[in-house]
């Protein structure tokens, strides 16, 4: 192999990365080209490319450049707290590249501070920069989070009476999120709870108004849930219910759910709350992770789980899948739990293992990560299921 061979982009962004590290107050483009001796049009290349992957900042046009918050990450050898939620959005969307543009938002004193951002694949899309600063009060992203404060912290943030967003705040709790529309862009904004209740992120997407339709909006929201879900749950989160905000009754009627929304709820990233009886005859209730396939639930335990211990015991269980905003879609199922051996399991435990994470992850583990020894494997065939939905 011939390693005498170089990339010149490759050493001109490592270049790059290590003049910002080295100048805390920052750099120009102007300063960047002067400094390195690189053309302008090569180094305007650059920098949007690393700006776009969250590894520089600049808080506005024409201002310096900074190191961002993936290139910040770097140094660690486990990301943690923003660090790593940052990271998890650019696995995200570089696995899935988003159909509108899709950005990444935290609370900064009474403003809400855009931490990362993926551009739109669309030729005609909404920028979200990436080091922007908007008033929480006035912005989606800013709503879902100040909505997860409490009446003392919401003051301190905004400077301002809780009471005066009592309304609005309450509204983005039921909803779960929060919208705004301009005239000329749509904008939705999520929860991330990495302890799957309190926000400590928002995700957004902004839709030019041009491209806007009810259908296109519910498309994007449901996939904006889902990925905050994946988000969570790779900070932690074990279930995604934003605001602790499970609501247990509908308020308009409940219907049966068609056949097809079904099987496309419980092919997404929500876990189950897992009902069974312990040895001496009192309920366990335990949050998992499972995956949909020929009609039947298949869960698997890690080492140590108790509840597994318990349902080897007594199989009678029961499963509830839920939403906390609208439709309210819930589902309620019995059933018998079967130890399922590891030959007759597609893949083995480990197979399992690694689409169940794939499910509610976004990627798979690899099989060797965690060993099989010790662990348990089961099957749920529904003896009864119940799948119902708010009628709006």
């Amino acid at each position: 192999m011939d390693y005498h061979r170089h990339v010149p982009a490759s050493i001109r962004t490592l270049h790059i990365l290590e003049s910002l590290a080295a100048e805390p107050g920052g750099l120009t483009a102007g300063q960047l080209a002067e400094t390195l001796d690189i053309p302008h049009s090569a180094l305007h290349a650059l920098l949007n490319t690393l700006k776009s992957q969250g590894y520089i900042v600049q808080t506005g046009a024409r201002q310096p450049y900074h190191v961002g918050p993936r290139a910040q990450a770097l140094g660690q050898a486990h990301p943690t707290g923003i660090n790593a939620l940052v990271n998890a959005f650019y696995e995200e969307t570089t696995r899935r590249p988003p159909a509108e543009t899709l950005a990444l938002a935290t609370l900064a004193d009474a403003d809400v501070l855009i931490l990362a951002e993926a551009p739109s694949t669309q030729t005609v899309r909404c920028a979200i920069p990436v080091g922007q600063r908007l008033p929480a009060v006035a912005h989606p992203a800013g709503l879902v989070l100040l909505a997860g404060l409490t009446p003392s912290g919401l003051e301190r943030a905004v400077g301002q009476p809780a009471a005066a967003l009592h309304n609005t705040l309450q509204q983005t709790r039921r909803q779960t999120m929060a919208r705004s529309a301009g005239d000329d862009a749509i904008t939705l904004a999520v929860p991330v709870c990495p302890d799957g209740q309190r926000p400590e992120a928002a995700l957004l997407t902004s839709i030019p108004a041009f491209r806007w339709d009810a259908p296109r909006e519910s498309t994007l929201l449901s996939g904006l849930r889902e990925m905050a879900a994946r988000l969570s749950y790779r900070l932690g989160a074990l279930s995604y219910t934003p605001y602790g905000a499970a609501q247990p009754h509908p308020h308009g009627p409940s219907i049966p759910m068609p056949e097809a929304e079904l099987h496309a709820f419980l092919d997404g990233p929500w876990a189950a709350r897992l009902a069974c009886i312990r040895p001496d005859g009192s309920p366990h209730v335990v949050p998992v992770w499972y995956e949909w396939r020929d009609a039947t639930f298949f869960v698997a335990a890690w080492p140590g789980s108790a509840w597994a211990d318990f349902v080897t015991q007594n199989p009678a269980v029961a499963l509830t899948i839920d939403e906390p905003w609208p439709p309210l879609r819930r589902i309620l199922v019995r059933g018998q739990a079967q130890v399922l051996i590891p030959e007759n399991i597609p893949g083995g435990i480990e197979g399992l293992r690694a689409r169940i994470n794939a499910r509610y992850l976004g990627a798979p583990v690899q099989s060797g990560d965690v060993p099989s020894t010790a662990r348990k494997a089961f099957r749920i065939p529904p003896v009864k299921m119940i799948a119902q939905r708010e009628q709006l």
